[in-house]
């Protein structure tokens, strides 16, 4: 497919344009670069939820009730399901994640698995990427799902704009385990699993951790199996949406910051792998100052790199 057919196709919506672009995107595929280049400006009014919790918690069951209230309402969905390891074939579903495939034949519900590319410092550059093709194909809901473990749970804020946290009645002193970062990131708190009972009791237990903060966070409990809280969920969303619009907007901006650090990030290190001079300094390093080392090779990326010296 020629990339003028693959941005046009793109633009309409096509499953099987989208697909073959994230593709493109991930692999660093020619012309991957013209690809993201062209699909500036993008579509305003998507709203991007990250949902993340501790392993077990049931986000992908949530998520599989999300779209179908969302779909209800004609919404256009995409499910981004972030795994910590490259896919064995080109992003295949988790074993837990297949529950979500009932919706994957409707036309306004794309789902796909992504790798994080061994990025355990947090998300990778092709999250951002993808995202943005997500917005390019006309997506009004993007939910990013993340595995549960590691630093991609606080990373989860540079790419969305509203975070759900989710957990469960019965998860003991999971509040303290979450106290160092990744539960002060939340704007939305999920008790699931209501059914098991003892949720109230969780609620509790979330809202007093804030008290001292002065933030009143949004709570909801939920029950997949009962079917029960959903749309009280999705209309506590909207209404993060509406009423903490100007937060929103901010965090749009730190986003961007994040993403153009990143891109940045990527050129200096393929500029490092294949300038010959730099890795010759790399390599000989040996026990010598990194610092020292460090400034020489910035400066040969400041001037231009030992490319220029060949001229």
């Amino acid at each position: 497919m020629k990339l003028s057919e693959l941005l046009s196709r793109l633009r309409q919506n096509d499953p099987v344009a989208l697909a073959k672009a994230i593709s493109m995107v991930e692999n660093r595929k020619k012309d991957y670069k013209k690809l993201l280049e062209a699909i500036y400006p993008l579509p305003a009014g998507a709203l991007k939820i990250g949902i993340t919790g501790a392993p077990g918690s049931g986000k992908s069951s949530l998520i599989e009730k999300m779209i179908a209230g969302l779909k209800a309402q004609g919404m256009s969905i995409a499910v981004l399901a972030v795994d910590p390891s490259s896919p064995l074939s080109g992003g295949a579903l988790l074993g837990d994640r297949l529950r979500m495939i009932q919706h994957s034949n409707d036309p306004n519900v794309f789902i796909r698995s992504i790798a994080n590319r061994g990025h355990l410092g947090g998300l990778s550059l092709s999250t951002h990427e993808i995202i943005d093709l997500l917005r390019a194909a006309g997506k009004e809901i993007i939910i990013i799902e993340t595995v549960g473990v590691g630093q991609s749970e606080v990373d989860i804020v540079n790419v969305a704009d509203v975070v759900l946290m989710v957990l469960n009645p019965d998860s003991g002193d999971e509040i303290q385990i979450f106290k160092a970062g990744i539960i002060e990131i939340a704007d939305i708190f999920v008790v699931n699993k209501a059914d098991l009972g003892g949720s109230d009791n969780k609620v509790s237990e979330i809202r007093n951790y804030f008290t001292l903060s002065g933030r009143d966070p949004l709570v909801y409990s939920t029950s997949v199996k009962e079917d029960e809280g959903i749309k009280e969920l999705l209309e506590g969303i909207r209404r993060f949406q509406s009423e903490e619009s100007r937060r929103i907007m901010d965090k749009r901006a730190k986003m961007r910051e994040n993403y153009i650090e990143k891109i940045v990030i990527e050129q200096v290190q393929d500029e490092m792998r294949h300038d010959p001079v730099i890795s010759a300094l790399v390599q000989d390093a040996n026990e010598a100052n990194p610092y020292l080392t460090a400034e020489k090779i910035y400066h040969l990326l400041k001037t231009g790199g030992s490319h220029d010296k060949k001229n």
